[in-house]
């Protein structure tokens, strides 16, 4: 008892976060994804109603400060959906849910990123009716993948693309289970984590003919009451790649998994932690990111906002824009 006591202090994460970062908008915007640079303690985020992306500075205690907005005209931005970073550090990756281009910002001077994409690429033909939700690299940059998944009356869809000219190399969209919201590659590259919103599931595919294409039939599935996931949106890897996190929006939580690397499987459904209230102070968590050392955790919040039965979100225009948020909590051990 005293080993598996031991494993769960390993893996947890501080119940209250240590900082917040706040929309820096005038109006009231959800702010769907976040991600950390590979290098730098710098994160970025979405505002996708105020057409913005926003990098934030973290000092050595964690606390963050902004450091630049990207914004129209010159960003080209149509409702961002998510962004990330390369693996390199050299680009931001954005994909825009209301014209779904995938623009690409490049790094410039004095750390900062250029306020225009360098290409902006149309989505292929047998996606146009498709939203982008969640976008993942590849650890060595070669691919990235992306889960088309929004309301029940929209296209779905998990896709995996070439970097440089994405192109497009597989795509399923019949053989899913339901509506894909959040993507993860395996630490080597090789397998595709992808939450379904509206089954409560984390499902992994594996990639074959060299990471190329997406095999349709599932390798895993974890889904059920004892996995405590409920309408999953982000799922990402830590660093170490021994874990795997799920925010599970309805409930207000982050359940935690062991994930086994070599196999590509999550080892055990049921969480070996859960980051929840009251003491976590979430309220519908969306995006998660894990810094590069796995230091930090980043979790962006929407706030009260409502749901309907076909999976559109609402919110009162009387909504504050700091209530769109990001949440960021300290590990409590470092891995041993």
């Amino acid at each position: 008892m005293a080993s598996i006591a031991w494993a769960f202090l390993i893996f947890s994460f501080e119940e209250r976060p240590s900082a917040v970062a706040f929309s820096p908008a005038r109006r009231y915007s959800l702010m769907n994804s976040v991600d950390f640079h590979p290098t730098r303690n710098l994160f970025c985020i979405t505002l996708t109603h105020a057409n913005e992306l926003v990098l934030y500075e973290m000092d050595n205690e964690g606390n963050p400060r902004v450091l630049q907005r990207i914004k129209n005209p010159s960003a080209l931005l149509s409702e961002p959906q998510h962004a990330v970073f390369s693996p390199d550090g050299e680009r931001i990756l954005v994909a825009n849910w209301t014209n779904q281009t995938l623009a690409v910002y490049s790094r410039g001077e004095h750390g900062l990123y250029r306020a225009f994409p360098g290409r902006v690429f149309s989505p292929p033909a047998r996606l146009i009716s498709h939203k982008p939700h969640g976008v993942a690299f590849s650890p060595s940059g070669d691919r990235f993948a992306i889960a088309y998944g929004a309301a029940k009356y929209h296209g779905r869809a998990v896709a995996l693309f070439e970097t440089s000219e994405c192109e497009l190399l597989s795509v399923l969209e019949n053989e899913l289970p339901g509506i894909p919201k959040g993507i993860a590659f395996s630490p080597d590259g090789m397998s595709l984590l992808v939450t379904f919103a509206d089954q409560n599931s984390l499902v992994i595919f594996d990639l074959v003919e060299e990471g190329r294409r997406i095999f349709p039939l599932p390798k895993q599935i974890v889904q059920g009451a004892e996995t405590e996931i409920s309408r999953p949106e982000d799922v990402k890897i830590s660093p170490d790649g021994a874990l795997c996190a799920v925010s599970n929006s309805d409930q207000h939580t982050i359940s935690f998994y062991r994930f086994d690397k070599v196999l590509n499987r999550i080892t055990q459904t049921t969480p070996c932690f859960v980051l929840q209230n009251p003491k976590a102070g979430l309220c519908f968590p969306h995006g998660i990111a894990f810094s590069p050392d796995g230091s930090f955790l980043l979790i962006t919040e929407f706030g009260p906002i409502r749901t309907t039965n076909e999976g559109d979100i609402a919110w009162d225009l009387s909504m504050r824009p700091e209530l769109a948020k990001v949440s960021i909590y300290r590990k409590l051990l470092a891995d041993l």
